[in-house]
């Protein structure tokens, strides 16, 4: 068997020839990422995604508007509501679980915003444990027991305790 000689500037090896890519001189590669790449591309992906959580929870926050919440009323505070003999004469809205609340402020068109902790429903200046009226944020403590009146308040937000 005759092999042919190498011709000059190359030689052969029985492997097809590698083309380069078009401008380069060199063979092509096909660029794998690094462990670092991989490690800052999954990063990036996971800061962005929490970025547009973030977002999604404000528009629907802001899709909810000032609806959510405790409304203006009178409330009892307590841990179990009452035990009516028809349940369908329970109001939700007259009761409250204790705990910390807090509201932005005055709703829109009010100038400001009052609050009291009451020891009845009276109404009565006696009943009053600690109020407040105020054109900015509020924070309350409801302890169980007590009675609560907000008016011309945006809804209260809390976590019973």
């Amino acid at each position: 068997m005759v092999v042919p000689a190498p011709r000059r500037g190359g030689r052969r090896t029985g492997r097809p020839p590698v083309s380069s890519p078009p401008g380069r001189g060199g063979p092509s590669k096909t660029a794998t990422p690094t462990v670092e790449e991989s490690a800052t591309s999954a990063e990036d992906a996971l800061k962005e995604a929490e970025e547009e959580f973030e977002q999604s929870l404000k528009d629907i926050e802001n899709a909810l508007g000032e609806t959510v919440g405790v409304q203006e009323g009178t409330y009892e505070v307590t841990n179990s509501g009452p035990d009516y003999e028809d349940p369908s004469l329970a109001l939700d809205d007259e009761y409250i679980a204790p705990g910390t609340y807090t509201t932005k402020g005055p709703a829109d068109g009010s100038s400001s915003c009052y609050w009291a902790r009451m020891r009845d429903a009276s109404g009565q200046s006696g009943s009053i444990i600690a109020n407040d009226l105020t054109a900015g944020r509020a924070i309350v403590t409801l302890k169980e027991g007590e009675f609560f009146k907000t008016s011309g308040c945006k809804p209260w937000t809390g976590k019973g305790d």
